[in-house]
């Protein structure tokens, strides 16, 4: 009766300790799965440790709206399209960052960022801009911009999580 249910101890055992490998092994391959092409491990960040940064607006003026020429067309002549641009940013595990990051978006990348911006729906007509997924492309192509901007100023670090436009309206 003993050995039997020694036996069964034992088979338990080993099914837990092969369920722990497995579950190590499979953390693992997560892990080298959310590495970018950088070697960057993008973190998941809860909403508590985001900040937002509108682009486009100054302490004198309550407005974030900004007017961008777009390229003419024959059918649309003199486009131009008003947008709000706010970008999401990591500010790091319990916002340690926050300030830092801040500061280096508010005083180093601004200018930069704008321009990018600017840039950005000068290439664009008002037929690419009116399509159903344009503000989906567009911000994942600012984003990827932005985040291009930051990491190629000295940080490795990828922290614009994503690009929120509050107003989008073409003319």
């Amino acid at each position: 009766m003993y050995t039997i249910l020694l036996s069964i101890i034992a088979v338990l055992t080993l099914a837990l300790a092969v369920l722990i490998i497995v579950l190590f092994t499979f953390n693992a391959n997560i892990e080298k799965g959310m590495q970018t092409a950088n070697n960057a491990v993008q973190r998941i960040v809860p909403p508590s440790e985001q900040a937002e940064f509108k682009l486009y607006g100054n302490s004198n003026d309550s407005s974030t709206d900004a007017v961008f020429n777009i390229k003419s067309t024959s059918q649309h002549p003199n486009s131009f399209i008003m947008a709000s641009v706010s970008i999401i940013y990591d500010g790091g595990k319990k916002n340690k960052l926050l300030e830092e990051r801040q500061d280096l978006i508010e005083r180093v990348y601004l200018s930069q960022l704008k321009e990018a911006t600017i840039e950005y729906f000068r290439n664009q007509t008002f037929e690419e801009l009116q399509a159903s997924d344009s503000m989906k492309i567009a911000r994942e192509e600012l984003k990827e911009i932005y985040n291009d901007i930051v990491s190629n100023q000295g940080t490795e670090e990828r922290f614009i999580i994503k690009v929120v436009f509050d107003k989008w309206i073409l003319q």
